[in-house]
């Protein structure tokens, strides 16, 4: 009996230190986490008798703020409205964006015993921290202006550190009178709460290509030398394959096919690679990585394994099919390609500002894998040159500058083509890249011009 007592006595001790040690995590690592959580109904409403913080943008413009009304109470304002709605998200009916990803912090009063002391003299609050973006106004409001009522998204990054500098997506909301407007933004089916940068998922059309030529360079040893005479058109097993109005390009290698955008030089590659090597090279450049983004995201999907048939084969290769990606995701890859191959990690919360103005929690830029060679990403780099002095791209040139960048066009099921354009510049040293998507770009016109007008705003920016 003593042995069995001393049995049981363990393993209530041993259960007593692993809850112990559970609810350890949860007040110490897992905090901000729930705290940010949409499924926690706190987040619905603030903490009483303390300011919440203010959100700006990386030259300090104040996005959100909290001002006090008669009954002592916060109302939340939004400076800049619709313009930054999808990155600050709103704080009433629930909380999303930057307002959820970070509403620990904003509702965390740094030396709190101390602020209030300081409020017994001065009748003021605590207060949280602000939340310092690495958002740039600026380049954010030309790209929404750019986009105007055009149903699509903007991404804008620095290749080096994954720093979004901006995120702009419409329809959008204003976050000032989402409790007056909730009725209207759940059931409008234009989904406006939706952030098409982050949670948008599509076919990446052309823009695919580069993930098709990544593959070749790692799995078809003489793709150098491998040309295709394209009529416009070619039968794969079930699946007819067109170029772009059926045009023939004639005889082309890798880099003519690239700025030609030439469908089917790149389903004839395809065959050369193989499912199962697309597939991998898909997962090698992260399309179904998780990457940890600040706000709200939607992974990419892809179905390509090494059983599909040659149609499936052929479709995903030019960006079509059953995978889908987010502007985001492809403003990742793209900058992986001007990064040397490194993909970095994306963020757009840079750092949190306590109430006495002194730095607190920083962002670090930190690697999330590694795509392809330095050697791969350079030869990559000259084909998407070749796109934009010469190819389907020459609309997104800056005078003085040299971009790269690809074009694409997705067939969209329920409705007219999407239009696509992913890119960099300067080419010889990126500073920003890009990922911009048009929805029914018959209707609103396409993306590569709004791309190179928006890197040639970002460049100035960075350059003052």
């Amino acid at each position: 009996m003593k042995k069995s007592a001393r049995r049981v006595f363990w393993l209530l001790a041993l259960c007593f230190f692993l809850l112990l040690g559970y609810l350890g995590k949860l007040a110490l690592v897992d905090r901000e986490e729930i705290s940010a959580n949409s499924y926690n109904i706190r987040m619905r409403t603030d903490v009483d008798g303390i300011q919440r913080g203010d959100i700006l943008d990386k030259n300090g413009e104040v996005l959100a703020t909290s001002v006090q009304q008669e009954d002592g109470s916060y109302l939340r304002e939004y400076n800049r409205a619709r313009m930054a709605a999808h990155i600050t998200g709103y704080s009433s009916v629930g909380k999303t964006g930057v307002e959820a990803a970070a509403n620990f912090e904003l509702m965390t009063p740094y030396r709190e015993l101390l602020q209030r002391i300081q409020g017994l003299l001065s009748g003021t609050d605590p207060r949280g921290n602000d939340v310092v973006l690495a958002v740039d106004m600026d380049i954010q409001s030309i790209a929404g202006d750019l986009l105007g009522s055009a149903k699509g998204a903007v991404v804008v990054m620095e290749p080096s550190t994954g720093r979004v500098l901006a995120m702009q997506a419409y329809p959008d909301f204003d976050p000032n009178t989402v409790s007056a407007d909730w009725e209207y933004l759940v059931s409008d089916e234009d989904s406006p709460l939706v952030n098409r940068a982050t949670q948008g998922l599509y076919p990446p059309g052309s823009t695919f290509k580069t993930i098709t030529a990544l593959a070749a360079m790692e799995y078809f040893p003489d793709w150098q030398n491998f040309t295709y005479t394209c009529t416009g058109e070619e039968e794969f097993q079930d699946k007819v394959i067109h170029c772009y109005n059926n045009r023939a390009h004639g005889t082309v290698d890798m880099a003519g096919a690239m700025a030609a955008s030439c469908n089917c030089y790149f389903a004839a590659l395809a065959e050369e690679i193989g499912a199962d090597n697309l597939s991998k090279e898909m997962e090698a450049c992260g399309i179904t990585a998780d990457y940890g983004f600040d706000l709200a995201y939607s992974n990419s999907i892809m179905h390509l394994n090494a059983d599909s048939t040659e149609s499936e084969l052929v479709e995903t290769a030019i960006g079509q099919g059953k995978t889908s990606v987010s502007p985001l995701y492809m403003a990742m890859l793209i900058s992986a390609i001007a990064n040397d191959g490194i993909m970095m990690e994306p963020y757009i919360i840079d750092h949190m500002q306590y109430y006495n103005g002194e730095t607190g929690k920083t962002t670090v830029p930190n690697k999330l894998m590694s795509i392809c060679t330095p050697e791969e990403a350079a030869a990559l780099k000259e084909m998407l040159i070749g796109v934009v002095e010469s190819g389907t791209g020459t609309a997104a040139q800056i005078s003085g500058v040299t971009v790269a960048g690809k074009t694409g066009t997705a067939e969209n099921a329920t409705g007219k083509d999407h239009s696509w354009f992913v890119g960099y510049a300067p080419a010889e040293d990126p500073q920003v890249s890009i990922a911009v998507i048009i929805e029914n770009s018959e209707a609103y016109g396409s993306a590569t011009p709004i791309a190179g007008k928006v890197l040639k705003a970002a460049l100035e920016k960075m350059a003052e």
